[in-house]
């Protein structure tokens, strides 16, 4: 049985999900590049901002507005569109934030393409299934 969130604005299971893989690569938010964030729909992608840890709870909008999430913002979110951008390919999400991924690391994101440097040589993926129910964060590193 599916227990409901303690609380609709916040997505905890994200959090969590992602603190983990942080952890497990030994790096913190200022190491990312860029970031593949589940955004089925806008305020997913918003609360997103907030759970993983770039802004505070209720402050994700005006971190996004000030433009932080853009392919010239401090951390750029969802470089080719996101999953809106993309029509939510349902199953095919994390084979599609992976490759957008590899193409930010690797140089070959074409016009979408943002600098990923020494000091920020990580990217981030975060996918989720059933509202914040099921989650997974992979942390990718540029290659040498």
């Amino acid at each position: 049985m599916t227990v409901p969130p303690d609380d609709l604005t916040r997505l905890e299971t994200t959090a969590r999900s992602v603190a983990k893989a942080l952890q497990s690569a030994g790096i913190g938010l200022g190491d990312l590049g860029t970031v593949e964030c589940h955004d089925c729909f806008t305020i997913s992608g918003l609360l997103s901002v907030e759970a993983i840890g770039f802004a505070k709870q209720g402050e994700g909008p005006d971190y996004i507005l000030a433009g932080q999430t853009a392919r010239q913002g401090a951390v750029p979110f969802n470089t080719s569109g996101g999953l809106i951008g993309w029509g939510h390919p349902t199953g095919g999400t994390g084979v599609r934030q992976a490759v957008t991924l590899w193409q930010q690391l690797t140089g070959k994101a074409g016009n979408y393409q943002v600098p990923i440097d020494a000091k920020r040589p990580y990217g981030l993926s975060v996918n989720m299934g059933g509202n914040d129910k099921t989650v997974i964060a992979i942390v990718y590193r540029r290659g040498e």
